[in-house]
């Protein structure tokens, strides 16, 4: 129900790069606009990374929702690869993470995820990762950067879970992103 995304940094003198999973609102015009907007500089963009996966991305690193900081879950800390060949050739047939955002030579860039339908009898798709590019220069991102609205998916998906909460569905206190729902007596 959400666009999942994996944002990633390199480091510019071992080429190491760090990685964490963003749940919602991972297209262009949504994190991709947030990154860009205000982690455009590499102390700020190496911040996002201290807390581990993140539930979504906000303006600044108090309105994001880390699992670990926020939601009182286990850390998992930012994962590491060699460089980032390694860390794509890792997500290769990865179908749940649909853009992969990387800041590297001072800028964030996007690789978007692809589908081949395959036509050997069966159900089945052959999925890759485009080529990264400039977050700016990136399709979706000129089309409806103008049009995006703050924490889409979020806002959704809370009310996915009051809407269950006053049916009575599910136990007395329902986790929903972003806070709580209590259930209707």
């Amino acid at each position: 129900m959400s666009t999942r995304s994996n944002i990633a940094i390199e480091d510019p003198k071992t080429k190491k790069v760090k990685v964490i999973y963003v749940h919602s609102d991972g297209y262009p015009y949504g994190v991709g606009k947030c990154l860009v907007d205000h982690y455009r500089l590499p102390e700020m963009a190496k911040e996002l990374f201290k807390h581990g996966d993140a539930s979504y991305l906000g303006d600044t690193l108090d309105e994001c929702s880390f699992y670990s900081r926020d939601w009182k879950r286990e850390e998992e800390p930012a994962r590491e690869y060699r460089d980032e060949w390694m860390f794509m050739f890792n997500m290769r047939g990865d179908v749940f993470i649909e853009y992969i955002y990387l800041y590297k030579d001072n800028r964030w860039h996007v690789s978007t995820s692809k589908y081949v339908k395959t036509k050997n009898g069966y159900d089945s798709n052959i999925s890759y990762f485009t080529k990264f590019e400039p977050v700016i220069m990136n399709k979706e991102y000129i089309k409806y950067k103008d049009k995006h609205e703050k924490h889409a998916e979020v806002k959704m998906i809370s009310q996915i879970g009051n809407l269950l909460s006053k049916a009575g569905y599910g136990e007395d206190n329902v986790e929903i992103q972003g806070g709580k729902a209590k259930k209707a007596n």
